[in-house]
């Protein structure tokens, strides 16, 4: 009978077991009652089993928190009196003494007596308790007691009259209660399937109390041991926290001097283990296990450390994406998609700040699978692809990769506009994309940036100003572009008015007031082009492109005291810029005219070791170009957008060289150029002219010819093979480059005027009339052109005409520049 009985006790102890572990506590309640019943001597476990099942089944419930206080000291007391009944002298002989004091922590807790928890914890040493191996509930139920004991440490208040001394041991205490929480919590999750919301709080407390103090080595060391512990189902969205968390400590103070790469964890000696297990070890019988490789990567700083987290933790959050759009799934939904976004952002910040733009585009693309109508998203991989065109300084090949790309930029803008409609800023920079020299694509860029003024406008936001700058620009390159008087006129009217309001709203944007300048000089008013200068300088000392105007300006006059002023301009341009090239252009062409030729020479010499000296650099991956920290004195753009303002512009130049091949080169069988070749090519043609000003026409003939070596297939090498043929008396052959150069570029004004000039030499007078007129349509204020149309009609023997066109090259002479502006 005895036998019996003992049997089905055994029985009984195996089901609550089993029960416990699955948190079916009904059912532990229900054999408990029965253990009581069948054996008197087990009460104390049965009283321990039903106050453990009334606690654990209530805060399945109502969770402890500050709302539930009242509620959890009303219906806690009958699993306070049955916990309190297992304390005793036989609860110590049963083994459950030390369980039961700290679920009466819990309990406690749960009421808001944080006193009375830390007790509990007080009585069972809890601090000293030896690590051994536990089942799964106790280890759940000892992991919580830590946690509990440092949430009751944080939440009591501490006396002002309390040390420093004891607040320091008081928050040492704290922090290892949640550090050894931690990694039980990781232990019982490797083997069970949810933790409680005192154990997801204790997970994430340690390193951030670390971070509250200023020890963010030992916050990063805190995240690091968490995250290198082997991964369970039920630690993924708690891993893809701790990633997020460990990035933002990284990239917020882990940088430079202080940081310290990651200890990789010992192998295990190989033994009689599988290779799956090898590969994990545990220090400790209450430590987690964690990944061990031999090809396990480490990472050497801290620009590693961030990318491979961010990495890992986008590939979690994409990985637990909800794709489904049904309304059951919009609360799911929802949070996957904000775990994504906050990953996806982080990861845009970190490589747009270390020029791995790449890296951020194809996250975006991928996150494109769950982000439907995300206006978000679309913003934020609409703004990384325009930022990609922006780092573009190769040739534009229609249907090549890069053109496709800038492309895609556009469709992108297209896609996203309709979900921000209120979002002017998106809108400028699209339109900075489509203003590029690469692409020129003017109507939409007009377009787009009439739409943001528009939202400006109506909302009278602090983008006016800079909205109306944009719009002035996309006029002012469509009067550059177009061929037709009215329309030309029309819209250098519009740009002005445009650029003279964003000068009103914003009086302190030097590139208001460059624009502003640049279209006074397009339009001839030139003592309004050196104030806007003047202007222009004032708000920012080292705008190149206003250096660039005032040298222009400055180098008009034939006073040597304006040409001391150009050249000063000039040598600050160079001194603002030293690894730009357009400051040693200017340069060249100033002393040419106002110290002496050889002094140019040397100056276009240093132009072409500058070229030379840049590294090759291969700006295509996957369509895209990768974001790198080229300074402003190496891009000349001067609509950039890498300003800190994200749409300021941070390179003034004005000189924008040939960026494009002609639609002969687009073929698949030509050759790619090098990426600084044309710029090369366009230091040789600089050295070609400079030849040629100083009677060396042999000299320029050969760097035409390297000229030609780089770039086969522009009108600018054709147009000046022209001129150093003319200059040999070649007048057929320059006729013949001249007309080649025509059916590359049909509207080069330089290659129409020297062509008419070769028919007049060649003595054929109608076709040099007929060509010079066709010049003075594209640009009428040129004095050059009417000078020459003046001999061609006094040769035909039209005094008259003749005489009406040279009054208008002397009326005219004063506007022309002595260096070229800007195309």
């Amino acid at each position: 009978m005895t036998s019996r009985s003992k049997n089905a006790v055994r029985i009984y102890e195996s089901e609550i077991d089993k029960n416990r572990e699955d948190s079916n506590w009904k059912k532990v309640i229900d054999l408990a009652q029965l253990l009581k019943a069948r054996s008197p001597q087990h009460e104390s476990l049965a009283h321990f089993l039903i106050g453990e099942g009334k606690l654990e089944a209530y805060l399945e419930e109502w969770p402890p928190s500050k709302e539930n206080v009242e509620r959890a000291q009303r219906e806690l007391s009958e699993a306070r009196g049955y916990l309190t009944l297992a304390t005793d002298e036989a609860g110590k002989q049963a083994g459950v003494w030390l369980d039961a004091h700290l679920l009466l922590g819990k309990l406690h807790y749960a009421c808001g007596a944080y006193d009375e928890a830390l007790k509990q914890y007080k009585l069972v040493d809890l601090n000293t308790l030896k690590e051994k191996e536990l089942p799964v509930r106790s280890l759940r139920i000892m992991a919580e007691s830590y946690a509990i004991k440092g949430l009751c440490l944080e939440q009591n208040a501490v006396p002002g009259s309390t040390s420093r001394f004891k607040q320091a041991e008081r928050e040492t205490e704290m922090v290892r209660s949640f550090e050894v929480s931690s990694e039980l919590t990781l232990l019982y999750l490797q083997r069970a399937s949810a933790a409680s919301p005192p154990l997801d709080a204790a997970m994430q407390r340690a390193p951030l109390l670390h971070v509250r103090a200023g020890r963010l080595q030992d916050a990063v060391h805190r995240y690091r041991e968490m995250l290198t512990a082997v991964e369970s189902p039920a630690t993924q969205g708690l891993r893809l926290s701790l990633a997020r968390q460990l990035a933002e400590v990284l990239m917020r103070g882990g940088t430079g001097q202080v940081y310290k790469p990651p200890e990789k964890v010992p192998t295990p000696q190989p033994g009689t283990l599988s290779r799956r297990k090898e590969e994990h070890v545990s220090e400790g019988p209450w430590k987690p296990k964690k990944y061990a490789s031999i090809n396990q990567f480490v990472p050497s700083n801290a620009y590693e450390e961030v990318v491979l987290v961010l990495l890992v933790g986008e590939a979690m959050a994409v990985r637990g994406a909800v794709l489904s759009q049904s309304a059951e799934f919009e609360a799911a939904r929802a949070h996957a998609l904000r775990a994504a976004v906050a990953l996806v952002d982080l990861l845009a910040v970190a490589a747009t700040r270390w020029g791995q733009l790449c890296l951020v585009l194809e996250s975006l693309e991928r996150a494109m699978k769950f982000s439907f109508g995300c206006a978000h998203v679309w913003r934020q991989r609409a703004l990384a692809t325009a930022a990609a065109m922006s780092t573009i300084i190769i040739f534009m090949v229609v249907g090549g990769a890069a053109w496709a790309a800038a492309v895609r930029a556009l469709a992108v803008v297209r896609r996203a506009a309709p979900l921000v409609p209120a979002d002017a800023p998106l809108r400028l920079v699209a339109a900075d994309t489509c203003y590029q020299p690469t692409r020129r694509w003017i109507e939409d860029g007009i377009e787009l940036a009439e739409a943001a003024l528009a939202i400006e406008e109506e909302q009278e936001g602090p983008m006016l100003a800079r909205c109306c700058l944009y719009c002035g620009i996309g006029h002012q390159m469509k009067a550059q572009k177009t061929n037709c008087r009215i329309e030309k006129e029309a819209a250098n009217t519009t740009s002005l008015k445009l650029l003279q309001r964003a000068v009103q709203l914003d009086d302190n944007d030097h590139l208001a007031f460059y624009y502003l300048a640049l279209q006074y000089m397009y339009l001839g008013m030139l003592n309004d082009a050196m104030d806007a200068t003047r202007a222009c300088l004032a708000a920012r000392a080292e705008c190149g492109g206003a250096l660039r105007l005032a040298a222009a300006l400055w180098a008009r006059a034939c006073a040597g005291r304006r040409g001391a002023r150009a050249l000063q301009a000039a040598r600050l341009a160079r001194l603002h810029h030293p690894s730009a090239e357009w400051p040693l252009w200017a340069l060249a062409a100033l002393q040419l005219v106002w110290e002496s030729g050889e002094a140019a020479l040397a100056t276009g010499k240093e132009l072409l070791t500058l070229l030379n000296n840049f590294e090759e650099t291969d700006l295509e991956q996957n369509g895209y170009t990768e974001l790198d920290a080229l300074s402003d004195d190496i891009h000349d753009d001067t609509h950039s957008t890498r300003d800190a303002a994200s749409l300021r512009a941070s390179s003034a130049g004005v000189v924008r060289a040939e960026r494009a091949l002609s639609d002969a080169a687009s073929s698949a069988s030509a050759p790619r150029p090098a990426p600084r070749a044309p710029r090369r090519a366009h230091a040789w043609l600089l050295l070609a002219d400079l030849c040629l000003r100083l009677d060396r026409v042999s000299a320029a003939s050969g760097c035409v010819a390297e000229a030609a070596a780089l770039a086969p297939h522009s009108h600018l090498v054709l147009y000046t093979r022209g001129l150093v043929q003319a200059a040999d008396g070649a007048w057929g052959a320059a006729r013949q480059s001249f007309q080649d150069a025509l059916a590359l570029h049909p509207t080069h004004l330089d290659s129409i005027v020297q062509l008419g000039a070769a028919y007049y030499a060649l003595g054929w007078l109608r076709l040099a009339e007929k060509a010079l007129r066709e010049a003075a349509a594209l640009e009428p204020a040129r004095a050059d052109t009417w000078r020459r149309l003046a001999l061609v009609l006094a040769a035909l023997g039209e005094p008259a005409a003749a005489a009406d066109a040279a009054a208008a090259a002397l009326a005219l002479h004063p506007r022309a520049p002595a260096l070229p502006l800007p195309p």
